[in-house]
């Protein structure tokens, strides 16, 4: 979320300092660089040519005068420092990290399950179907899921059969449970009614492009699982299922403070219509077997997790449910109306006496050693189970709003300003909303708050000086070093959105505290997560009065769009090579991600330019001389004229995509701060009554 601060601090020498870009340019050059770390061969060209890849100047003894920009360059590469595992739960900590993030200081303990061996070995070994099962993982876990899943996905990134896989889902997620008239085709639940067959005709049916063997392995595995041990039953009656009904207990509790799995007759029941056992549980959802009726099941149902992700837990253990007791509290103490509130839509639970939803899913996300955690071996399914769980989090949150509005004063929010703001007119037209408070973070009024705040700082403090994107590096050691045998950083974005965090920490710590570009009187920054899912900061620095940027002889003391001397800087050229180079685009590949009407997006490549200037708009135009220097990226051969503008600084000490720009002219303020605090995509549309025409 947007961060800003403003303070005086004293005088130093400055040696370092950046620039602004177009929205389209800045995000194009984010989503490029992480495609660049996830396609393999790119580390290959960096230094394959010695001859090719760094022709430098005539002059190569003689001292650069511009070489200014690259003095004081670091000799090694930020790393962050492992902190002691947390005292209370014993989870793997990060330099900077949360305290308390994994279990509230101790206020919350979970009972891992005991792991299945042959689960476990198909999710961490390097055989030949482990690999297979992790590879198509969503489609086995879609194929044993007794729920189906209801989701609108971005098609480009989801089921890419190359580059990068990102679960990107637009709006909320739905888990439906079906009833079991036959039909012609079985799947989800109805499969378990055929699992007892030893031939498993109707699994090979349903998963073809699948490997049997798997498959196989698979449905033994699952023969424990308590929901799979009523479906099965009923397999002797699979040819008369009409009068057959299925009750699925959705309010079933556990103490997971202590391994305490579910019993079959617990949390589903089987009866025939007619009979007295239709009342053997308060909340249900009843299946029946003479007709297709869908059911969601509800985001505070311990049963959400195991029917819909029956490989993390195969056993059928519930997940979180709203009566969860906290470490210390005791079990009868949260189940008792009186003593604790039993309102049905408070998803988070009490806060006092349970573990709320966050605090939930934060605890079974960590690393604990000597503990199998298959949740962070699910690659592909651990996105989707990360989005949906989040998606669960916000449903929760929001439904707080909609039954608290009153608490939250929200009769102070409705009235002619919101209904003005939201471009209604009407007075006729207004009714009843559902008010977002402020607090809510992105929400409307959290926006429009923040962005106001900035304008206060730029009018306090003036206008921003520079305008830096810090883009996370999925090859960062960090990261790597936590990655288990097959992972890559797309597998693992837990880990990567908890070391880009303390790596912005410290890149915080570098540029107000260390000053690397000079005194900062006031900043705003925000971090978010586009397209293919690489965490990236923007930053807005306004620079106390003795170190603004003037004149174009002060950006380049600060700022390089040029290849560096690859015989005095081989670390740093080897970054520029890795990280700041656009493309290739254009005619060296019109299919790049860039493109648009057969044009770059981001105006590559740049003129050559043998000193910087204003330019056009008042933004500037770094210099970019036509000194030789060549590099091949991706199979191709760049010159200066397709570098991005870098800090060789910050481009050393961080080993990531870093650009900096200098916001030269007034009339960039408005652009940049609206295109940091612009939020989320939306679409408005209005429903009107037809015209004379039908329209």
């Amino acid at each position: 979320m947007p961060t800003y601060s403003a303070g005086a601090t004293e005088d130093i020498d400055v040696f370092q300092s950046g620039t602004m870009r177009h929205e389209q340019e800045a995000h194009e050059l984010i989503d490029e660089e992480y495609y660049m770390f996830c396609n393999e061969g790119s580390d290959n060209d960096i230094l394959d040519d010695d001859e090719e890849a760094s022709k430098s100047t005539d002059k190569l003894s003689e001292i650069d005068p511009f070489d200014t920009v690259y003095s004081n360059i670091p000799d090694s590469t930020h790393v962050l420092k492992l902190d002691e595992n947390c005292k209370h739960c014993k989870a793997r900590k990060f330099e900077s990290g949360t305290d308390g993030f994994c279990c509230r200081n101790g206020q919350i303990q979970l009972k891992q399950p005991e792991p299945i061996s042959e689960l476990m070995r198909l999710w961490s070994s390097m055989d030949a179907d482990s690999r297979h099962f992790r590879e198509n993982i969503r489609f086995f876990n879609g194929n044993f899921a007794f729920t189906t899943l209801g989701v609108s996905l971005d098609e480009n990134y989801t089921n890419m059969r190359s580059g990068v896989h990102t679960f990107r889902a637009h709006g909320t997620i739905y888990h439906n449970v079906h009833s079991f008239r036959p039909s012609s085709r079985l799947e989800h639940l109805q499969l378990y009614f055929y699992d007892n067959d030893p031939n498993l005709d109707h699994r090979k049916a349903a998963t073809k492009q699948l490997d049997q063997d798997v498959v196989k392995r698979l449905v033994d595995i699952l023969k424990e699982n308590t929901y799979s041990q009523q479906f099965r039953s009923l397999g002797a009656h699979k040819d008369n299922l009409d009068d057959y009904r299925i009750d699925l207990n959705t309010d079933k509790r556990l103490d997971q403070r202590r391994y305490n799995r579910p019993v079959s007759s617990e949390v589903a029941a089987i009866w025939v219509e007619g009979t007295d056992l239709a009342k053997r549980f308060d909340h249900k959802i009843t299946l029946c077997g003479n007709n297709n009726g869908r059911h969601s099941i509800r985001v505070t149902s311990g049963a959400y997790d195991p029917l819909s992700y029956p490989l993390f837990y195969p056993m059928g253990e519930l997940g979180w449910h709203r009566k969860l007791p906290k470490r210390n509290v005791d079990w009868n103490v949260v189940q008792n109306p009186l003593l604790a509130h039993d309102d049905e839509d408070d998803a988070e639970g009490n806060s006092r006496l349970c573990v709320s939803v966050r605090d939930y899913y934060c605890y079974m996300l960590q690393t604990r050693p000597a503990i199998f955690n298959p949740i962070l071996c699910g690659a592909r399914l651990l996105q989707q189970w990360a989005v949906d769980m989040y998606i669960k989090i916000e449903s929760c949150r929001l439904r707080w709003y909609r039954k608290n509005q009153t608490q939250i004063h929200a009769d102070l929010y409705k009235g002619v300003v919101d209904a003005i703001s939201s471009g209604e007119t009407r007075a006729r037209a207004i009714g009843v909303r559902i008010v977002l408070p402020g607090t809510y973070p992105g929400g409307d009024r959290d926006m429009k708050k923040r962005h106001m705040d900035a304008m206060v700082i730029v009018h306090t403090y003036g206008k921003p000086d520079i305008f830096l994107t810090m883009t996370c590096n999925p090859k960062w050691e960090e990261i790597t070093n936590e990655l288990l045998p097959g992972q890559t950083a797309q597998d693992r974005p837990d880990i990567v959105a908890r070391v880009f965090y303390g790596k912005l920490e410290a890149m915080k710590d570098f540029l107000l505290k260390k000053m690397v570009l000079g005194v900062v009187a006031a900043y705003v920054y925000i971090v978010e997560f586009q397209k293919r899912g690489l965490p990236h900061a923007h930053f807005l620095l306004i620079m106390d009065s003795n170190y603004k940027l003037l004149v174009p002889e002060q950006y380049d003391r600060l700022i390089s769009a040029e290849l560096p001397d690859k015989q005095k800087y081989l670390e740093l050229y080897a970054m520029v090579v890795k990280h700041m180079m656009h493309g290739p685009c254009g005619a060296l590949n019109p299919k790049n991600v860039c493109m648009q009407d057969n044009e770059c997006k981001c105006r590559y490549p740049r003129p050559f330019n043998d000193n910087t200037i204003q330019g056009k708009d008042s933004y500037p135009v770094y210099r970019r001389r036509d000194d030789g220097r060549r590099a091949k990226v991706r199979g191709k051969m760049l010159d200066n004229r397709w570098v991005v503008p870098y800090n060789p600084y910050l481009l050393r000490m961080f080993n990531c995509h870093i650009n900096i720009e200098v916001c030269s002219s007034i009339k960039a303020v408005k652009y940049i701060y609206k295109y940091i605090y612009k939020g989320h995509d939306k679409a408005s549309f209005s429903i009107d009554q037809p015209d004379a025409d039908g329209n």
